[in-house]
């Protein structure tokens, strides 16, 4: 009888973990072909707004009229922003592909400085008119592979990332990796989405970078003015990498040494897991992290995120105020700077992503803050009466301080930022804190995942 009973608890307990197991792995296929759709969606759309900017960026350079060239440089501007947002979201390699996200931001940017340049009666010089027809030919290629991985997706079923390696490749014999192969010139077809973009990053590496006037043109600095001093060896690169790693959540993790890069802010890079990371060689910072890994369906609202950003800063001894979110459906991407003695200092940016299923921290991208970071004297200046007298009478401010602000060339101007409406819409406007002219206006666009900036 006790034998029987046995045997039937077993039994039980058997069908029991059999039936929970098939609905974990029905959930996991589900959670799978929401993400695929999500990933399928975002490349959609990026390689959609990189073939209309590619156009409007030839259209650009054909057009004399001076109003067409401010409309088409304007599109372009706006082209290269929501190509940048669907690229955040598509499942790459973060770190590999700095290079592809840094020249869509340069291209919208310079676009956006000609367009204000011709707008307010200045003309474009041969040099500049050099430096877009560079961009455009640059954009060629770039759009080409993008619509050719595209093409392979829906004709050939393109995987998102590339499958497992087979034993032969394990021991080395498995031939060139795609992204080695771009960057040594040899031509090999990509076996996954992935590999494909990070084929295309490796072969821009290649290129020179652009010189032009502009708010993000030095965004590479020559000499970052932020990090601390000193050289770091890998070991103590490691060492960091492994603190930071335990105060997001791995502890004892053991990352594994992925190569380096070069520039201002070159550094170690790192593989955990699904995350990618780097040290900066100068001071052994973090500069950038992306987590990749999957994400669960969310439990967490917006302000719950926020909570846990603020969290994450002062786990990683960040003092920052956050000044703006973006809900990206599986995680909210925020930003923080600097706020001293009441005074928001925008150049020296951090940007990090929040999961949504547990709070955790899944990217953080410090280069800003390391590039723009230094003590400040701030000059004279006039007082909040005194400025917003000098805004138009029918402008309602909601809120009104001190901020640092960035205008082309990296000029930093002192000035007083209002929020407030006017007409059924919401305005940032600045005014120089010294003399009280206007530096700059920017129109808040809501949407159910987040406010935009034109």
């Amino acid at each position: 009888m006790n034998r029987k009973f046995w045997i039937g608890t077993l039994a039980a307990a058997f069908l029991i973990s059999l039936g929970w197991g098939f609905n974990e792995y029905r959930l996991a296929g589900e959670y799978r072909l929401v993400a695929e759709n999500n990933n399928h969606r975002a490349l959609t759309d990026f390689a959609s707004h990189l073939d209309q900017l590619e156009t409007d960026m030839a259209k650009g350079d054909v057009v004399s009229n001076s109003n067409q060239k401010i409309l088409y440089l304007s599109q372009v501007s706006s082209k290269s922003d929501a190509a940048l947002k669907d690229f955040a979201q598509i499942p790459a390699e973060q770190v590999g592909l700095s290079y592809l996200g840094q020249f869509l931001t340069q291209s919208g940017d310079f676009a956006r400085t000609l367009a204000q340049q011709v707008a307010s009666g200045g003309s474009i010089s041969t040099e500049e008119e050099k430096t877009l027809r560079d961009m455009h030919e640059r954009l060629v290629p770039v759009n080409q592979k993008v619509q050719d991985i595209m093409t392979r997706m829906d004709s050939e079923n393109l995987a998102w990332t590339n499958p497992a390696p087979t034993i032969r490749q394990r021991l080395g014999f498995g031939g060139p990796q795609v992204a080695q192969a771009a960057a040594d010139g040899s031509e090999v077809s990509a076996k996954s989405v992935r590999s494909g973009l990070d084929q295309l990053d490796a072969s821009l590496q290649k290129l020179p970078p652009f010189s032009y006037t502009g708010e993000y043109a030095s965004r590479v600095v020559p000499k970052p003015l932020g990090l601390p001093s000193g050289e770091v060896t890998r070991d103590k690169a490691q060492a960091v990498v492994r603190d930071f790693l335990g105060k997001v959540g791995y502890p004892n993790a053991t990352p594994k040494f992925s190569g380096e890069s070069q520039g201002a802010l070159g550094g170690y890079m790192w593989k955990y897991k699904e995350a990618d990371l780097e040290v900066s060689h100068q001071g052994g910072v973090i500069t950038f992290y992306r987590d990749q890994r999957s994400i669960a369906p969310k439990t967490l609202s917006i302000e719950e995120a926020s909570n846990k950003a603020k969290q994450a800063l002062q786990t990683l001894g960040w003092q920052l105020a956050l000044t703006s979110s973006e809900d990206f459906g599986s995680y909210v991407q925020f930003d923080a700077v600097v706020e001293k003695d009441g005074v928001r200092i925008y150049p020296d940016k951090v940007r990090l992503m929040i999961a949504l299923d547990n709070g955790q921290l899944v990217g953080l991208d410090a280069a800003p803050y390391y590039s723009f970071h230094h003590s400040r004297t701030f000059p004279a200046k006039i007082t909040l009466e005194q400025a917003v007298r000098k805004l138009r009478p029918n402008f309602q401010v909601i809120e009104g301080r001190l901020a640092v602000i960035v205008k082309s060339g990296n000029q930093e101007v002192y000035s007083y930022e209002f929020r407030g409406g006017y007409q059924g819409e919401e305005y940032l406007l600045y005014l120089n804190a010294s003399t009280g002219a206007e530096e700059k206006i920017q129109r808040i666009i809501k949407t159910p995942r987040g406010e935009y900036l034109q």
